[in-house]
């Protein structure tokens, strides 16, 4: 009973501080994982992985059919509920799995490369146990089971990794990646099954029943998976199709490392919004708020993280990857600009989702991906590796209109300027700042023969220089509040 009291107790920051405690020691094993991966294979291995992910990126999409936040929404579900749909899972799970399998000869043909076959055949693992632990998952994050989650995520990356690089020693290439997934799945499944398995009850299945419960809900969040996938997912479908596999691995290594900031701050923040936001949905002003405070320190953070990886790039890649993968610069540096608007669009969806109206984020979703797909059509005509990649980051930059639009004016009914304003300061005063050390860099070439040197030179010197700036300019006070607040 005391146990259940302090997870009903556990406050929004507490459950923060535990979720960035584990993602930050999460992320900093999967930088040493990935630094030691990338010196063991080579582009080619990251490309035909990443060739595959496009493809389990929407099997996932499938597979969790929006029942994972329905469970977290819906606070009258019974353990004969959780049960029918752990079943309903199972199901799906089995058909997925079977589908991907066979689905791995029109994928080979679609990259040039048989590969695909024997390796999508491998990847259905994952895709199974990741499609039958949805309920379990839904029930952790509905409890704030946050402690567990958190060291869930710690461990079972770091059993995956060690997994992956013993594969990657002995030879295996891209099946150490796949496996690096099989692994985690499977451990995620196991340990969260573990943990719930007395909030399921099998004694009365009644599967339909429990889906009409959440179907309304659930079918606009599956919507908009859908549509973001595509939003998410072409820039890579075009670049393997027309490039191959190397530029589409160098191409996904720049890709992911910008993403690093999106999930070390929103993509903590949007797995803990919803269960404690979700009791507001009724109180439209106090979401609003909510965003508010969120979107005015995402920006800030964003804007210090584009600034320095546009300073600091062939440092940064230097250190990540190692000296082969200097390609990534390029296509690191253009993908950076676009890193403050994914943040701030990234932490919306859980806004949506907490107001209940999954039907303006499924709407937002196809407008987004509207301007995406355009966008990179109209690369791909070029075929050049780096004009799709401008027109990707043009593209997630516009995106952030429809975010603005669908929550700021529709789900709020405040003016769109209140969306912009708190992005416009940061944004501007970290590009003011970014300049003459730019300068310094471009002209001087200054610490350009040791990278070590330059990457402490340049982000320490970047960061002092724009909290001098926030500090003059009383913006670090509006900061230190809207935590304190939170």
């Amino acid at each position: 009973m005391q146990d259940s009291k302090k997870k009903k107790s556990m406050s929004f920051r507490r459950a923060a501080a535990l979720q960035f405690g584990s993602r930050y020691l999460n992320v900093f094993l999967q930088l040493i994982l990935t630094a030691i991966l990338a010196r063991l294979l080579s582009p080619n291995d990251y490309g035909i992985m990443a060739g595959i992910s496009i493809f389990t990126n929407f099997f996932g999409i499938l597979a969790d059919m929006g029942f994972g936040p329905a469970i977290v929404q819906y606070k009258n579900l019974t353990s004969k509920d959780y049960g029918s749909l752990f079943i309903f899972s199972l199901c799906l799970g089995v058909s997925l799995a079977g589908i991907f399998m066979a689905l791995g000869y029109p994928i080979a043909w679609f990259f040039h490369e048989s590969a695909y076959i024997r390796l999508c055949a491998w990847s259905s693992i994952s895709i199974f146990f990741s499609t039958i632990d949805m309920v379990a998952n839904g029930i952790l994050l509905k409890e704030k089971r946050f402690d567990l989650i958190g060291s869930r995520l710690v461990v079972t990356t770091l059993i995956g990794g060690t997994v992956a690089v013993s594969m990657a020693i002995s030879g295996f290439g891209t099946m150490s990646l796949i496996w690096n997934i099989n692994t985690i799945s499977i451990l995620v499944f196991c340990w969260n099954f573990t943990s719930i398995r007395r909030k399921i009850s099998f004694s009365e299945i009644h599967i339909l029943d429990s889906i009409r419960i959440v179907a309304r809900y659930s079918s606009y969040q599956a919507g908009f998976g859908f549509v973001n996938y595509f939003s998410r997912n072409l820039d890579h479908l075009i670049i393997g199709r027309i490039s191959g596999s190397a530029p589409l691995g160098l191409y996904d290594k720049a890709y992911k490392l910008t993403s690093y900031p999106i999930q070390f701050v929103p993509g903590v923040l949007g797995t803990i919004i919803q269960p404690f936001l979700s009791m507001y949905q009724d109180k439209k002003e106090k979401l609003f708020e909510a965003q508010s405070k969120m979107i005015s320190v995402l920006a800030l953070i964003g804007s210090v993280a584009t600034f320095i990886f546009l300073l600091c790039g062939t440092e940064i890649i230097y250190f990540a990857y190692g000296s082969q993968w200097m390609q990534c610069v390029p296509l690191f540096t253009i993908l950076s600009l676009s890193i403050t608007f994914q943040m701030v669009n990234n932490i919306t969806g859980s806004i949506l989702q907490s107001a209940g109206r999954t039907d303006y984020l499924f709407a937002q979703g196809i407008f987004a991906t509207l301007i995406m797909v355009v966008f990179v059509l109209l690369g791909a005509i070029t075929e050049n590796l780096y004009v799709v990649t401008s027109m990707v980051t043009a593209a997630f930059i516009l995106q952030t209109i429809t975010v603005a639009y669908f929550t700021t004016v529709k789900t709020f009914s405040h003016n769109i300027n209140s969306f912009f304003n708190p992005i416009a300061f940061p944004f501007i005063t970290s590009f003011i700042c970014f300049l003459p050390l730019a300068g310094i860099k471009y002209y001087l070439n200054f610490l350009t023969n040791n990278y070590f040197l330059s990457l402490i030179f340049y982000a320490f010197t970047y960061v002092i220089l724009d909290s001098t700036v926030l500090l003059v300019t009383g913006q670090l006070k509006v900061l230190k509040s809207l935590l304190k607040n939170n």
